[in-house]
């Protein structure tokens, strides 16, 4: 299990890092956005996430005044709903780290059943706000949304993640 864990944590530690990599080949007009957007990344490893959220994908979609005014509002609704689904994760975790050393097997059962739910629920909330998004500016921009967006719940995950107890 050590040697998992020796390969698992680095390669979450560089997650970001290997979505951005490949858009380094792409032009060297790009090269510069791509190499502060992987070091933005990386200061958001360390630091709280959640909070540095809007300001980073406001820096990264780099909206018209006109598109800002509709994306505005769409984002902060699907925040609200993306908050609720995290707030209930958060929970979940804390109940698993609280009881980790006492865990039942039905315990450990209904942690991962709830996890699954709540991960189906984000895709649904994604495919949604993705829907909205194109509605209302294009595809491009909700698709670029969501990448970033990814990019930063993986994030969070990973900073959620660190407060978890070792396996034995």
């Amino acid at each position: 299990m050590k040697s998992l864990k020796s390969v698992f944590l680095p390669a979450l530690l560089v997650l970001p890092l290997v979505i951005a990599v490949p858009a380094f080949a792409q032009d060297a007009s790009s090269s510069d956005n791509q190499k502060l957007n992987t070091q933005a990344y990386v200061e958001l490893l360390k630091t709280d996430a959640n909070a540095k959220r809007e300001a980073v994908i406001t820096y990264i979609l780099q909206l018209s005044d006109a598109d800002a005014k509709v994306f505005g509002p769409i984002y902060r609704e699907y925040d609200k709903e993306l908050s609720e689904l995290n707030a209930a994760e958060a929970q979940a975790i804390q109940e698993y780290a609280k009881d980790y050393q006492s865990i039942t097997d039905k315990q450990a059962e209904d942690v991962v059943n709830k996890s699954l739910h709540l991960e189906a629920q984000r895709v649904e909330l994604k495919k949604k706000y993705f829907e909205k998004m194109k509605s209302a500016l294009s595809a491009t921009t909700a698709a670029t949304f969501f990448e970033v967006e990814n990019q930063l719940q993986d994030i969070v995950h990973l900073q959620a993640a660190s407060v978890l107890p070792a396996s034995q």
